[in-house]
Formats: C-alpha cells, sequence, structure tokens
C-alpha cells in the first residue's frame, strides 16, 4: 500500500517560492496543466467516507515527460495533524474518455472537475507542486517519498518547507474539496 504524505499551503505569491526552489538546486520536472475528473460511487458517498476517484490527463504540457491519463483511488485520510496522509492507488489508462464512459456505464457520476496549472519540483527527498487553481487561488503542496516512514517523511517535509519559504496554514482538504467549498461562498 502506497501512503501519500504531504502539505498544502495556500500562499499568496508563487514567485518567491520558485525562485527559492531553484536558488537551493530544486530541478523543475514538469510544467503542465492538469485536469481531474472526480466521480462518485452510486454504492456510497465519498463525502461521506472520505474517498476520492479520480481520472486525470493533462494538456498544454511545456517541460517533463508525457504521462498518460490515469485513475487514482484515495482512501479516507489518516495521520497527524497539519498533514494529510493517505493510502492513494494509481492506474494508468490507455483512454481517460472510455474510462469515463465505463464509470458512468456503471451508474458513477461525475462531481466536479478541477483544473491547475502545476509547475513540479524535484527537491532532496520531496516534490514540491506550485499550483494554480482558476478562481481558487494558489498553493503550493510538498510530497514525500513513497518509500519514507512516516517520521522521516514528515522531517524531509519540513525541511523543505523552511528551505523553500512554503509558510501558512497547512490545509488538509484536497483540491475538490477546496473547489466546492469556493462554490458555496
Amino acid at each position: 500500500m502506497a501512503l501519500e504524505i504531504e502539505i498544502k499551503v495556500k500562499v499568496p505569491s508563487l514567485d518567491p517560492i520558485r525562485e527559492k526552489l531553484l536558488k537551493n538546486g530544486a530541478k523543475l520536472i514538469a510544467d503542465q496543466d492538469e485536469h481531474d475528473l472526480y466521480y462518485n460511487a452510486p454504492h456510497r458517498d465519498f463525502a461521506v467516507t472520505d474517498e476520492a476517484l479520480r481520472i486525470r490527463y493533462l494538456t498544454n504540457q511545456t517541460c517533463g515527460k508525457a504521462m498518460p491519463p490515469n485513475v487514482t483511488y484515495k482512501g479516507p485520510k489518516v495521520g497527524r495533524e497539519g498533514f494529510k496522509s493517505r493510502e492513494e492507488l494509481i492506474v494508468d489508462l490507455s483512454s481517460a474518455e472510455e474510462y469515463c464512459t465505463i464509470l458512468e456505464r456503471l451508474g458513477f457520476r461525475l462531481t466536479a472537475e478541477v483544473v491547475k496549472h502545476r509547475e513540479i519540483y524535484q527537491c532532496e527527498g520531496a516534490i514540491v507542486t506550485l499550483d494554480e487553481l482558476p478562481g481558487v487561488g494558489t498553493f503550493s503542496e510538498i510530497e514525500a517519498s513513497f518509500d519514507l516512514s512516516e517520521d522521516e517523511a514528515i522531517a524531509v517535509i519540513n525541511k523543505t518547507a523552511e528551505l523553500a519559504g512554503i509558510v501558512g496554514e497547512r490545509l488538509t482538504k484536497s483540491y475538490l474539496e477546496i473547489l466546492l467549498d469556493s462554490r458555496k461562498t
């Protein structure tokens, strides 16, 4: 089981973080637009069970290796305060469109689409993303390598946040939850 351990912070600007990352040797490994389609199951409500089923495909990729569309299952959040930890299972797809059709024929319903521009940086032991969600805001995430223990991952995340100047309230909500909350106001 792969356990995703990360933090997410809403930031006023991505520029200072980008500058600190590059100054400290981080390498830009991808620059892309991500389209995430979230589905809800006919037999249970993922908003209640704190699960997610996402189809992701990329467009406008200006750097990084081409990635196929994928389906991701995310289990309920677990872990320590201020850190978002959850089981994450990812399977590559040959066609996002056909997989979405299969889900819909099985009774799954499209809940929302989250579109973001994402820059991905490789740092020592962590991945840092700089994300722009139109109409919602700018965010940075730090995700530790899957092969680290929880304590090691938290240490790497905290060190990387300090190095990159990523400060502020650590959010445990997903982008889907943040988007849906923004529509309520």
